[in-house]
């Protein structure tokens, strides 16, 4: 994943955000997120099912990634009961399991990258209103898209540095031999082939490997085409530390024109927040505390636990509505930088 040079930074990003009204303002009459489903649970108790969850996910994904390694024989339709508890999570708390693949620590990138995809597909397929059949077609397909990285060399797979131009030509084979991969398998739907295929073609033509453009581009593909870039930038990987979530929202916020489908990134944004849950902030009292919750209809301002002061010293915890206060986040902080573990403040 290149970054481009154009980083805005949080303060640019919040700023840029809270002028854009479409940001702002959510309609709950329209908005399809704020709808059907089983009840709520708590993100404590989701990010307890979502935490088991996902190491289910993970095994699966280390069995059929290694298969393909192997040359050998997996089936796709292994993984439909696993995308389905996806779905019934997100359904459940969304916060919980957009929030466990970055509040925990796990290794091995190719592997979580697949899962994180398809959870945040069908956040993002759920914020567009799509049925529940679309939603699990939307999983299965974050959950391959990237199975052509099974493939791909180990020695530029896991490079520590810049790849060059012969490496990159070969990465970017990846698409190609996933569709491939995938095509062998019985009943698989086009949907799921296509993403493969597509996930990183872009709005302006610019992506790869067909230089498609516009509606050229599958909308499934469009979709993961966002989740994907997303997941990259937060997530650790043997050449680059992860960058905050809201940060990375912010960057694609000013990408958003130019790489992505209108609007899609937007509606990305307020399905996590402009803080996603696990974000750890300060505010303008100079206290730190992390993204507990967030509010569909005030994205800029969820509920904040307080745990340190401006010092980084200890504090009584307490929960804030930044809704309900005069108090606003002046700055996301990396809290690898403190050795703070956020998964254990939630």
């Amino acid at each position: 994943m290149t970054v481009p040079d154009n980083f805005m930074s949080a303060e640019e990003a919040r700023k840029a955000m809270e002028k854009d009204p479409n940001l702002t303002l959510v309609d709950q009459a329209q908005d399809p997120s704020i709808s059907h489903g089983p009840p709520m649970s708590s993100i404590k108790d989701e990010l307890v099912r979502a935490d088991r969850m996902y190491g289910e996910a993970l095994g699966y994904a280390h069995e059929f990634m290694d298969a393909v390694r192997q040359g050998q024989p997996f089936h796709f339709k292994d993984a439909t009961p696993l995308v389905s508890g996806f779905i019934d999570s997100v359904f459940r708390n969304e916060s919980a399991a957009a929030a466990i693949s970055k509040l925990k620590s796990f290794d091995h990138y190719t592997y979580t990258h697949c899962i994180n995809v398809s959870i945040l597909a069908v956040i993002l397929g759920k914020k567009l209103g799509y049925s529940r059949k679309k939603l699990q077609e939307i999983g299965m397909a974050g959950m391959f898209h990237d199975v052509g990285k099974a493939v791909i060399p180990d020695t530029i797979l896991n490079k520590p540095g810049k790849l060059n131009k012969k490496e990159m030509n070969v990465m970017r084979t990846h698409p190609l031999r996933g569709f491939e991969i995938l095509k062998a398998q019985q009943e698989i739907p086009d949907a799921v082939l296509r993403a493969a295929l597509e996930h990183h073609e872009r709005h302006d033509g610019s992506g790869y490997p067909r230089g498609l453009k516009g509606d050229e581009i599958s909308d499934i593909s469009r979709l993961l085409a966002v989740v994907d870039v997303y997941d990259a930038l937060t997530s650790k990987r043997v050449y680059k530390d992860p960058l905050p979530p809201s940060k990375v929202l912010g960057m694609m916020y000013k990408w958003r024109v130019t790489e992505f489908s209108p609007n899609i990134v937007e509606e990305f944004i307020k399905s996590l927040g402009v803080y996603p849950v696990g974000s750890f902030v300060q505010l303008s009292n100079g206290n730190h505390g992390v993204v507990v919750d967030n509010d569909t209809t005030d994205p800029l301002r969820p509920t904040v636990k307080v745990v340190y002061d401006a010092a980084m010293r200890q504090l009584p915890v307490q929960e804030i509505c930044l809704a309900a206060s005069d108090l606003t986040i002046t700055e996301v902080v990396n809290p690898d930088d403190h050795k703070i573990k956020v998964y254990r403040l939630i």
